[in-house]
C-alpha cells in the first residue's frame, strides 16, 4: 500500500533530523494502522542520553512508564517539559476535528527548567559519570516555541493529510488480520528493546507464540526475517548515533545491541557501503565545511 503523503511526512522528518533536530512521533491514532509499521520507525528517541538510559536496567522501565503516561494524557496545546531524567523536549499534539492524531516530540535539550537539573542529579546517582557526560552533550540553548512551530506546522499539516487519507481507505482496509496485529506488536517490542539481547526465540517467547509462527508472521507481513529486521533497526539507530554524538564506535555498537564491534562494523559496511569510523569522519568533516 503506497501513499505519497506518507513518504512526504517521513522525508520531511528525515530532513529535520539531518538539520540536527531530534524529532520523533508517538501516541498514534488507530486510523494510522495501515501505515503503522512505517510510522513506528519514527517513534524511537535518537539522542545519546535515551540510548544510554534504555541500556540501563534501573532506568529503562522508567522510559516505558513515561511513554505510557503520555499516551494516556490528552494534550491539547504545544508545551515544553522534561522527562524523569531531566531531558527537556517540546511536545506538539496534532489534532483534527477533535481527534488526537499523534504527538510530535522535539527532544535533546537541557538546563532551561529548574526541575530538569534535579531530575538529572537523581538519575546520575544510579547511572554514574557516563550518563553525566552524555547529558552535557545535550543542547543548553533550545529554540523558542514559536521558532519550533515554524518548521513543525508543515509537518502537522502533512500528518493531518495522512490521517484524512487513512480515513478514506479505512472501509476498504482489510489488512487487520491476526498476523498483522502480531506483527505490529512485535515491531513495538523490538523498538523498545533492540538495545537488549533479543532474538527470534526470545521475541517469540515474549509474545507467547512459537518461533516458527513468528518467522511466518514476519515473512508474510514484512517480507523479511526477525533477525534482519532487528539488525536493520539497530544499524539505523547506530547510523544516527555516529553522526550526532562523540561516543566511540565500540560503545555505539554496544548501545545498539551488538555484542561484537567487529560484526557491527561488517554489518554496517554491508548495509551502507562504508565503515562506521569513515561514516563518522565524513559526517563531521561535512559539518565543518
Amino acid at each position: 500500500m503506497n501513499s505519497s503523503v506518507l513518504r512526504e511526512c517521513l522525508d520531511y522528518i528525515d530532513f529535520l533530523k539531518s538539520l540536527g533536530y531530534f524529532v520523533s512521533l508517538s501516541g498514534f491514532n488507530p486510523k494510522f494502522d495501515p501505515y503503522i509499521d512505517k510510522l513506528l520507525n519514527y517513534e524511537i528517541h535518537l539522542h545519546s542520553v535515551c540510548f544510554y538510559l534504555k541500556q540501563n536496567k534501573q532506568a529503562f522501565g522508567r522510559c516505558i512508564r513515561n511513554k505510557e503516561r503520555l499516551n494516556s494524557t490528552k494534550i491539547t496545546a504545544p508545551y515544553y517539559d522534561c522527562c524523569y531524567a531531566g531531558v527537556e523536549e517540546f511536545v506538539v499534539p496534532v489534532i483534527y476535528e477533535g481527534e488526537h492524531l499523534l504527538r510530535i516530540n522535539i527532544s535533546g535539550y537541557r538546563g532551561t527548567l529548574k526541575k530538569s537539573q534535579k531530575f538529572m542529579e537523581r538519575i546520575s546517582l544510579k547511572c554514574g559519570n557516563h550518563f553525566n557526560q552524555l547529558y552535557m552533550e545535550l543542547s543548553p540553548s533550545p529554540p523558542k516555541l514559536n521558532e519550533i512551530m515554524r518548521f513543525i506546522n508543515p509537518l502537522r499539516y502533512m500528518i493531518t493529510e495522512l490521517y484524512k487519507h487513512c480515513q478514506s481507505i479505512d472501509n476498504n482496509y482489510e489488512d487487520k488480520s491476526p498476523t498483522r496485529q502480531i506483527f505490529v506488536k512485535a515491531l513495538r517490542y523490538i523498538n523498545e528493546n533492540y538495545m537488549q539481547q533479543i532474538s527470534c526465540d526470545s521475541l517469540s517467547c515474549q509474545l507467547n507464540y512459537s518461533t516458527s509462527y513468528m518467522q511466518y508472521v514476519f515473512k508474510k507481513e514484512g517480507n523479511t526475517t526477525i533477525k534482519a529486521h532487528i539488525n536493520n533497526v539497530r544499524l539505523s539507530q547506530a547510523k544516527h548515533l555516529l553522526s550526532h554524538s562523540h561516543i566511540s564506535v565500540t560503545d555505539v555498537a554496544l548501545a545498539c545491541g551488538f555484542l561484537d564491534s567487529n560484526y557491527f562494523s561488517t554489518a554496517f559496511k554491508n548495509k551502507y557501503g562504508i565503515s562506521p569510523k569513515k561514516y563518522r569522519d565524513m559526517y563531521f568533516l561535512s559539518k565543518q565545511l
